[in-house]
C-alpha cells in the first residue's frame, strides 16, 4: 500500500471512461445525500471538471501527499464558501469509491477498495484540519454592497463595493464572487485597488458570462454579492531592484492598476512603464485615471495601443505586444501581464524574444491551482 500505487494505476484505468466517471460519481452522491445538491451550481459541467481535476492531481501525488499539502489547504479554504463540513468529505469519499468500483470491472477487489479508502481518508483529513484552522481566523465568505456602478462601455462596468468587514488581500490578487441569481457559481475578478481602510474595493467586469452579465447589466447600487478568499500570483516581486513593465488588455487592466497604485505608495518607486491595449477606443475604459497619475509622477510613463480601430490622438496602432516591442529596451525590467488569453500568450512570446526569462515575467495564476486535465473532458 506504500505510496498508494494501486490507487494510481486504478485511476489511470478508470480515466479512459472520461466524463462518464464524474457523471456517475455525482449521481451517486446526490441520490445518497440529496441535500448536498444545493451546494452545487445548476450547471455542473465546470464543477465536474474542477473536482475531477483536483482528484487527478491528488492521485498523481498519492506517493507524497506532503508535497501537495499547500494545495490541499488552499482547496479546503476554497470549499468553505460552499458550506463544506467534515461529514461532507466522508460522503464524497464514498461516492469516489463507488465510481471507481463501477468502472473497474474485474480489476476491483477488497484490497484495492481498502487502499482507495485509506488514500481518501488521508486527503480528507488534511483538508478538514486546514478548514478548521482557517475557520478560527476567517469567515467562509464576505458580504459586499455595491456602492457605485458605472457602465464604461456597452459590456464593461466599473463596480465599487463596500465589504462588511476587513477583506485582506495583496494588490494584484483576485477574489471569487457569487451573485444571488446564480447560487454557488463563483466567478473570479481582480481587485483594481490596494486594500483601503474603509473596506471598499473596485472590480472591472466585462459581461462575457452568466455572472458577469448579471453584474454588468442587472445589478445596481444597493445590491449585494458574496466574496470568497482572495488568491493569485500577479503580485509585486519584493526581491528585485529592477524597473517595472506593466502590460494590460481588456479588464486585465484591473490588477495592473492595483499594482501601479501599490508602486505609488512605495517609499522610493522604480521607473514604471505601463501599456494598455484594446481593440477600439471604448476598450480603454479607465485609461484616463492612469494618465492623470503619469502627469503627477515623473517615474511613470503610460501608453495605449489599439489593434483594430485607430485613434492616433489616443493610442498607438497595433496590438499591445507590438507597441511594447517598438519602445525602448527592457533589459532592466520585470514584466507583469494580464488580459485575454490570446493577448497574454502573444505578449509573453514577444517578451521572451526580447530577452525576458520566465522568472522576470509575472502572470495572473490562481495560487496552487491543479493543472488542467483532459481525461474527464466532456
Amino acid at each position: 500500500m506504500l505510496g498508494f500505487q494501486r490507487v494510481r494505476d486504478n485511476f489511470e484505468l478508470v480515466a479512459k471512461y472520461g466524463d462518464g466517471v464524474p457523471l456517475y460519481l455525482f449521481s451517486d452522491l446526490f441520490l445518497r445525500v440529496p441535500q448536498l445538491r444545493e451546494m452545487f451550481p445548476v450547471n455542473m459541467r465546470s464543477q465536474r471538471e474542477r473536482l475531477m481535476g483536483a482528484l487527478a492531481f491528488a492521485v498523481e501525488h498519492a506517493g507524497d501527499l506532503a508535497a501537495i499539502t499547500p494545495y490541499l489547504h488552499h482547496l479546503a479554504r476554497s470549499h468553505r464558501k460552499f458550506g463544506a463540513r467534515p461529514e461532507h468529505y466522508a460522503q464524497w469519499s464514498v461516492s469516489v469509491v463507488n465510481a471507481m468500483r463501477r468502472f473497474s470491472g474485474s480489476a476491483w477487489d477488497d484490497e484495492l477498495e481498502r487502499e482507495w479508502r485509506d488514500f481518501l481518508t488521508a486527503v480528507s483529513q488534511v483538508m478538514i484540519d486546514a478548514a478548521r484552522q482557517d475557520g478560527s481566523t476567517r469567515p467562509p465568505h464576505w458580504s459586499a454592497e455595491i456602492i457605485s456602478h458605472e457602465r464604461r462601455a456597452v459590456d464593461t462596468a466599473v463596480i465599487r463595493l463596500l465589504v462588511d468587514e476587513p477583506f485582506p488581500y495583496v494588490p494584484g490578487q483576485s477574489a471569487p464572487v457569487e451573485v444571488e441569481k446564480w447560487p454557488n457559481m463563483w466567478r473570479y475578478y481582480s481587485m483594481a485597488n490596494v486594500p483601503r481602510q474603509d473596506n471598499t474595493i473596485e472590480f472591472h467586469v466585462k459581461g462575457d458570462g452568466a455572472v458577469s452579465q448579471t453584474l454588468v447589466r442587472e445589478m445596481r447600487e444597493g445590491d449585494t454579492v458574496k466574496l470568497g478568499w482572495p488568491v493569485g500570483t500577479l503580485t509585486l516581486n519584493p526581491n528585485t531592484e529592477r524597473n517595472i513593465l506593466l502590460i494590460a488588455g481588456g479588464t486585465g487592466f484591473a490588477p495592473i492598476k492595483a499594482l501601479l497604485e501599490h508602486v505609488i505608495r512605495l517609499p522610493v518607486p522604480p521607473w514604471v512603464s505601463l501599456f494598455v491595449g484594446a481593440r477600439e477606443p471604448e476598450g480603454l475604459y479607465d485609461f484616463d485615471s492612469v494618465r492623470s497619475w503619469a502627469e503627477r509622477y515623473s517615474w511613470l510613463s503610460v501608453r495605449a495601443a489599439l489593434s483594430e480601430i485607430p485613434a492616433p490622438d489616443v493610442a498607438a496602432s497595433g496590438t499591445v505586444a507590438e507597441v511594447v516591442s517598438r519602445y525602448g529596451r527592457w533589459g532592466g525590467y520585470d514584466a507583469y501581464v494580464c488580459g485575454p488569453a490570446a493577448m497574454v500568450e502573444d505578449t509573453v512570446s514577444m517578451l521572451r524574444e526580447n530577452g525576458f526569462s520566465d522568472n522576470r515575467i509575472r502572470l495572473e495564476r490562481f495560487a496552487l491551482a491543479a493543472p488542467p486535465t483532459q481525461r474527464f473532458a466532456i
